[in-house]
């Protein structure tokens, strides 16, 4: 049986973090406390699935309703046959929505909304430059700040990449490969970097007075200065997802309703999960990479 607080899920489908393998320092992963967790651990912290089990202090799901979530990134996450989750991590899943769908949606999708919306505070008619539009999260940040009425420039690399960018909604999609995006396009209000390193060091000075600039890059010296984004006149923030389940349905309303679409670059049954990150350094991605728990349920809905 599940701890009282927690809820056992059949899990169906994972979404994959390719930079997982490298929380890993020294043969285990550290903990924000100070203390680390040994390995082995298990990776995958967003996931689709179906309660099997539900804790006697849960309230809100019974066994058998479709759920999908992120699990916190400090505890063993979901590639697994089942995963142990916290309630306030979970929501159910639409009818219409696959689980292969779902799963892609609690870092990807949630990190563009948290983003565009909790920090950058995105309006209609604002331009917004993403950075990186071809990945796991900029594919869902063109659409979200397209369906909010904003005018989106995207850059990615090669041709593949910008074509991509385009179809999901980019004004512009530049290809970093063959040109700079200065050279392309005007000052903008938003800037949204999911790639850190050169393309966001020459972001600062490509916002407006008043912009918002916000990085999800993992690198220590691509923080943002407080004291740079006060000298310049903009915002600039540095963050990293947290669940949030009511952001997560507003999210799965819009892909029932087709506002947005699920990228799913490849999927790998859960016993290649090695082959996954491996094949994944040689490749250029487009969207999300999926592993597979359970066939039969994973395409379940309109796909």
């Amino acid at each position: 049986m599940p701890a009282d607080d927690r809820i056992l899920v059949d899990v169906e489908t994972v979404g994959l973090t390719f930079a997982e393998p490298m929380w890993v320092t020294n043969g285990s992963v550290p903990l924000p406390d100070g203390s680390t967790r040994p390995l082995p651990v298990i990776i995958g912290h967003e996931f689709a699935g179906r309660v099997a089990r539900a804790g006697s202090a849960t309230s809100g799901f019974v066994v058998g309703d479709r759920v999908f979530g992120l699990i916190d990134f400090w505890r063993n996450g979901a590639a697994a046959e089942q995963a142990s989750v916290l309630p306030g991590e979970i929501t159910k899943v639409p009818g219409a929505v696959s689980s292969l769908d779902a799963c892609t949606l609690p870092i990807g999708a949630l990190t563009a909304w948290q983003a565009l919306f909790d920090f950058a505070h995105v309006k209609k008619g604002e331009t917004v430059l993403i950075h990186g539009g071809a990945g796991a999260v900029g594919t869902f940040a063109i659409q979200l700040a397209k369906d909010a009425g904003a005018r989106v420039i995207a850059t990615a690399r090669g041709q593949a990449a910008t074509a991509l960018c385009q179809a999901l909604g980019a004004e512009h999609a530049i290809d970093t490969a063959a040109e700079r995006f200065e050279d392309v396009a005007g000052p903008v209000d938003v800037i949204f970097d999911t790639v850190g390193h050169d393309l966001l060091e020459r972001s600062w000075s490509f916002l407006r007075r008043g912009g918002r600039l916000v990085t999800i890059s993992g690198e220590a010296e691509d923080a943002p200065s407080p004291e740079r984004a006060a000298a310049l006149g903009i915002e600039a923030y540095w963050f990293i997802v947290e669940p949030n389940p009511k952001q997560l349905d507003q999210i799965a309303k819009k892909v029932e309703e087709r506002r947005i679409v699920v990228q799913i670059d490849r999927c790998y049954p859960l016993s290649d999960a090695r082959r996954a990150f491996v094949e994944a350094a040689d490749r250029a991605r487009q969207g999300k990479t999926v592993l597979i728990v359970r066939e039969p349920l994973a395409r379940s809905g309109y796909r």
